[in-house]
């Protein structure tokens, strides 16, 4: 039997990349996703493909910092698989400004997305999960930008570092309902939202020097482990981070390694 059978899950984001790649895994293992995103032509590519393979799966358009969507997503969830058993709070977008250009306008859709977003995402998915009177499990997708701020990222580095406040906060309270509750920390994967730097060849070289495996990860290679935390093999596991980026923010490399210099301004 495989291992998300008869199982409900909602991933925000799902359009692309990670959550596109979370969403088609869980449809691999047996449960029924929603789909859950802005761009309706994107998600129903993503549906079409999900079900030429055989799956499950509901597209809802909306917008993650809305409550009355994210509520939708949800209620879908129950209503076309049963019940409501996995969220994976994906949703999220980038925007690096100097510090001292930043607006309020980009801090409240940063903000908006990635970090109320989240909020709104865990607790209508907790919420859901006692009305039906079962545990389940959920995942926060943060960065390594949680606990490694870069340059001119302010308002992403924000809320992936509130992500995991909010994770935390929830494994507390929630651990007694029966609801897990972890997140996982990327690094640079190869998705749209970091090819300002995959296409760059500096910084490109300055990332993929400070990364031991050498390379940027797939989406898939992020999917996997967040499926791990909702599983059964991963029982006893709450309130954890999972770091996944290739061992590059353990540590700096032996000084002299990297032929590109540090200068004012500089990306590294």
């Amino acid at each position: 039997m495989r291992r998300f059978e008869g199982k409900g899950a909602v991933v925000t984001g799902a359009g692309r990349g990670i959550g596109r790649a979370t969403a088609e895994c869980f449809a691999a293992e047996g449960a029924g996703v929603v789909l859950f995103g802005w761009h309706a032509e994107i998600l129903d590519e993503v549906a079409a493909g999900i079900r030429g393979d055989g799956g499950r799966c509901e597209v809802v358009v909306g917008d993650v910092s809305q409550r009355a969507d994210v509520q939708r997503a949800v209620a879908r969830c129950s209503e076309a698989f049963g019940r409501h058993d996995y969220m994976v709070a994906n949703a999220g977008i980038a925007d690096f400004v100097p510090f001292l250009e930043g607006s309020d306008e980009s801090w409240e859709q940063q903000i908006g997305i990635d970090l109320k977003g989240t909020w709104l995402s865990v607790q209508e998915s907790a919420r859901q999960m006692v009305k039906e009177g079962h545990g389940g499990a959920i995942v926060v997708v943060s960065s390594t930008n949680a606990y490694q701020p870069e340059q001119e990222g302010v308002f992403y580095n924000t809320s992936k570092s509130g992500q995991v406040a909010i994770m935390h906060t929830a494994a507390m309270e929630l651990g007694k309902l029966g609801i897990r509750v972890n997140g996982i920390a990327p690094g640079i994967i190869n998705t749209r939202l970091s090819w300002f730097v995959i296409q760059d060849p500096v910084q490109s070289k300055v990332f993929l020097d400070r990364t031991p495996l050498g390379r940027f990860a797939e989406s898939v290679e992020i999917a996997k482990p967040i499926l791990y935390m909702c599983s059964d093999d991963a029982s006893f596991m709450t309130g954890a981070l999972m770091v996944v980026d290739g061992a590059y923010s353990v540590g700096l490399p032996v000084p002299g390694e990297l032929d590109v210099p540090l200068v004012p301004g500089g990306v590294r």
